[in-house]
């Protein structure tokens, strides 16, 4: 079943980001020493995992909530880059790729579905992104200056 007549990749795509998400922000805590949080997190990813079903409300709510868990990532990221102040660790590439990787979705939604819900998502993430890259090339360059 397809709501809106999209693309069925547009469907697909949310639950493999979120998956990336949730592993990046596991990632964040164990190499913080924080593992013991991430208990309440993968609790509550599991049981929204099994509540999404085939209806509208909960599909457009997972659309937007993986908004929230995409930011809430890259946000995690820009924290350990602030704190650290050192972004050897962090590819500048990767994350470059990311931001053409967004650009390329605000391009194709604006040509196929023009959906708000999306493109504010992929605006939002874009921006993070560059902000990311901001800070790794701050962090590289003030390295160079010690």
């Amino acid at each position: 079943m397809s709501y809106y007549h999209y693309p069925q990749l547009t469907y697909i795509e949310y639950p493999i980001m979120i998956v990336q998400d949730i592993i990046l922000c596991l990632l964040v805590l164990h190499y913080n020493g924080k593992m013991k949080h991430a208990l309440p997190y993968t609790v509550i990813f599991v049981a929204g995992w099994y509540a999404i079903s085939l209806q509208k409300w909960i599909l457009d709510l997972s659309m937007n909530l993986s908004t929230v868990v995409s930011a809430a990532s890259k946000l995690a990221q820009l924290r350990c880059l602030w704190q650290t102040r050192d972004s050897a660790q962090v590819s500048a590439t990767t994350w470059g790729l990311a931001t053409y990787t967004c650009a390329a979705r605000i391009f194709t939604t604006l040509m196929t579905t023009k959906d708000s819900t999306v493109l504010i998502r992929f605006v939002v993430m874009t921006a993070l992104n560059i902000w990311v890259i901001a800070t790794i090339l701050e962090y590289r360059k003030a390295k160079k200056l010690d």
